[in-house]
């Protein structure tokens, strides 16, 4: 049977219009698919985003799984943004449901997909119960403090596909009937009309929603052009509400106080940020890199995060660490802001966005840096009354140090790192945390670089201790030497005038007064190594002090007693054990240092010994030995004991592990014309005893045991 060109073109019309139609509703209904649940994912995101850093910057620490004080904020911000937001302690428990006014009573969540995926990459996402969630952790500093959810009904996306479906069903169904119609008619009478229909599809499948086919038939193609024309309108609505929600969250975005941006792998901001970043650091560059943004506010920040960002696109280590490594300050002007990160990741963990929160911590660092003058304040006008010759000495000392790490011409890079290690010891022993903090900040600069202090840090060194000595010279009020003298030493001077003690020697007795008694010496010493002892939790121990009644002259050794606090600080920290280690051994609970200066024939000799795990000189032969150091004697490593730079600590502390303490006491005994020996066996203790010669301003003294045991001045302190 030979068919007709009108029915030929009838059918052909009518299944060119099929497929096209189907095509197009494929097409428009995977676009606007994929579209909405983006548009719902990318929201949830944002919300939960949103409620994740209002959280943290309401709390001091973790989610309490008790804490109720959440729940009146998260119903108000579930209310303005329609949607269910729920704040979850670590352990799965919700603290606060915008939708349930009990919301423990909800059980743990810790279990659920979306909570599992937060817990492992910082971000989940879940369909479940009929709800799409989306769950992200709650970080601040590096550390987990919970976790913030939100989630909105699945049947609302699939409302409005639905009613995008059916107006597609309806619009094909009369396509159909209109195209067996036409079919009818001329060819002729079918090409405009078909053409508009067929460009006007491709515009609305191209993405412009606004566009309108115009035909003027009122047949059946005319019927499925304004079909047509609904199903774009329908569309456009869906887009509006979208671009209301957007809305919302651009109203979010311009009012949080905290500055919130993405970018993409290549480092790309997006558009979407806050309004605070661009008040903050101005418009963003041309290129609308982050890197090239933050070049123009703190390159040295910049130079960082360009290094680290390449390192954490090739993910070559976990993602968590060089997360970390990435710059955490920001400084633009006299404001400082804190940086941190939040991964974006697909459904294989690929991380396709970083989520960069800026806040500006200025007032916060103020507040930190005012209360810890203040406490460093306190900590000084305790110890002036404590000890005001103690702290007049510090204060000497540290100014010299001060001087000399901050004048030019420079000393020696190893007499450099002594004076930075005395100073920051000395000044910790004192309570000046400030100064003990910077100088350690600047050994760790000294170490990346292996160099000399910056001309930044010694600026920055001398400003700081100006400060601190102003603060401290206000305390200390009337500084003039006061001459001291004991019980003991009165009975000796009166009984010498009775019995007709020569005068010259009476007067060389009498002048003796103005030197310094080495017991105040030893006895901060020993106060120095209880608190340490405390600080690092190596309990109660006993300090036992025997100053046998000597007197030194107070210039010439304050540098030996300002280094000897390295060598108190060692027995502490690498000497004595933990009160369950002395007790595994046998040992009392509580560790002993005995502190002597004594008369020894034309010397005077100052001992340390504890009774602590001992050297361990395996481990110092093996240490010096890569350091290429002697070490086939005994006293090949008693002198890599004192070699600039080594130390048997795997770590680096506050406290000690530079290498750098027992050479500056080895380094102040030999000026003094002197000389060190050490006594050590394991697990019995270590002594050390530096030698001097008498000095000839001191050449009288004697022990005043020799005077009568009424005399001496022997302590112990527990």
């Amino acid at each position: 049977m030979v068919l007709s060109l009108k029915t030929k073109l009838s059918a052909g019309f009518v299944a060119v219009t099929v497929s096209g139609t189907l095509i197009a509703a494929l097409l428009v209904d995977r676009n606007v698919s994929r579209t909405t649940r983006a548009g719902f994912e990318d929201r949830l995101s944002y919300e939960t985003t949103m409620l994740g850093q209002m959280t943290a910057n309401a709390l001091f620490g973790e989610i309490d799984p008790n804490d109720t004080s959440l729940k009146e904020s998260v119903h108000t911000l579930g209310a303005a943004v329609h949607t269910q937001l729920a704040v979850i302690a670590k352990d799965g428990t919700i603290v606060a449901d915008s939708e349930t006014d009990d919301a423990r009573a909800m059980g743990s969540q810790i279990d659920f997909p979306e909570l599992v995926a937060a817990r492992a990459t910082g971000k989940g996402t879940a369909e479940r119960d009929g709800r799409l969630f989306v769950a992200a952790a709650i970080v601040r500093d590096g550390g987990t403090l919970g976790y913030a959810r939100s989630s909105v009904p699945m049947s609302e996306l699939g409302a409005q596909l639905s009613a995008v479906r059916k107006r597609m069903v309806t619009g094909s169904g009369v396509a159909l009937l209109f195209a067996a119609i036409l079919g009818l008619l001329s060819a002729s009478a079918l090409v405009r009309p078909i053409r508009a229909l067929s460009r006007g599809a491709r515009r609305v499948g191209a993405g412009d929603f606004q566009h309108v086919i115009e035909v003027s038939t009122s047949d059946e193609i005319g019927e499925l052009a304004r079909a047509f024309n609904d199903m774009t309108a329908s569309l456009r609505n869906t887009i509006a509400q979208l671009n209301g929600r957007n809305r919302d969250m651009r109203l979010v975005l311009d009012n949080v106080d905290q500055g919130l941006l993405t970018i993409d792998r290549d480092g790309a901001m997006s558009a979407e940020r806050s309004a605070v970043v661009s008040k903050w650091f101005g418009s963003s560059p041309a290129s609308e890199k982050l890197v090239d943004y933050l070049k123009g506010v703190d390159a040295h920040a910049a130079e960082a995060f360009e290094i680290q960002w390449e390192e954490l696109l090739e993910e070559s280590l976990p993602r968590a660490l060089l997360l970390h490594q990435l710059p955490k300050r920001l400084h633009s002007g006299a404001k400082t802001f804190s940086l941190s990160y939040i991964p974006i990741t697909e459904a294989d963990d690929r991380m396709t966005k970083l989520l960069v929160v800026v806040s500006d911590i200025t007032a916060r660092l103020a507040a930190e840096r005012a209360e810890a003058e203040q406490r460093e304040t306190a900590t000084m006008f305790e110890r002036i009354m404590r000890d005001k010759s103690g702290v007049i000495d510090f204060l000497m000392d540290a100014d010299t140090l001060v001087k000399e790490l901050t004048a030019l011409p420079r000393p020696s890079l190893v007499e450099t790192k002594r004076q930075l290690h005395t100073l920051k010891g000395n000044a910790g022993v004192y309570g000046m945390l400030g100064i003990a903090n910077l100088c350690h900040e600047i050994e760790n600069r000294m170490g990346e670089t292996q160099g000399d202090v910056s001309e930044a840090d010694r600026s920055a060194l001398a400003r700081a201790w100006g400060q601190t000595a102003e603060r401290l010279s206000s305390l200390l009020g009337d500084r003039n030497p006061v001459v001291s003298i004991d019980d003991g030493e009165y009975a000796f001077v009166l009984r010498a005038l009775l019995d007709g003690t020569p005068r010259t020697d009476v007067v060389r007795m009498v002048r003796e007064w103005k030197m310094e008694r080495a017991s105040e010496r030893l006895e901060r010493f020993a106060a120095q190594a209880r608190d340490l002892a405390k600080r690092l939790q190596k309990g109660d121990i006993k300090v036992e002090v025997d100053s046998a009644g000597l007197r030194l002259p107070r210039e010439e050794w304050s540098a030996f007693w300002s280094s000897f606090t390295h060598v108190v600080r060692n027995a502490v920290d690498h000497g004595l054990e933990s009160p369950e280690e002395r007790r595994k051994a046998g040992k009392d609970t509580n560790g002993r240092i005995r502190l002597t200066a004594e008369r020894v024939g034309r010397t005077v000799q100052i001992t340390m010994s504890d009774d602590g795990r001992g050297i361990d000189w395996d481990k110092v032969a093996k240490r010096a030995r890569a350091a290429g150091l002697p070490a086939a004697r005994s006293d090949d490593l008693v002198a890599a004991l004192f070699a600039d730079g080594f130390s048997t600590k795997e770590t680096v502390s506050d406290i000690s592990g530079r290498g750098v303490g027992l050479g500056a006491a080895k380094q102040a005994c030999e000026r003094l014309g002197g000389y060190i020996a050490v006594e050590s066996v394991k697990n019995v203790g270590t002594t050390f005893r530096f030698h001097m010669p008498i000095p000839e301003r001191g050449q009288s003294l004697r022990p005043l045991e020799s005077i009568g045991p009424s005399l001496a001045s022997t302590t112990t302190a527990e």
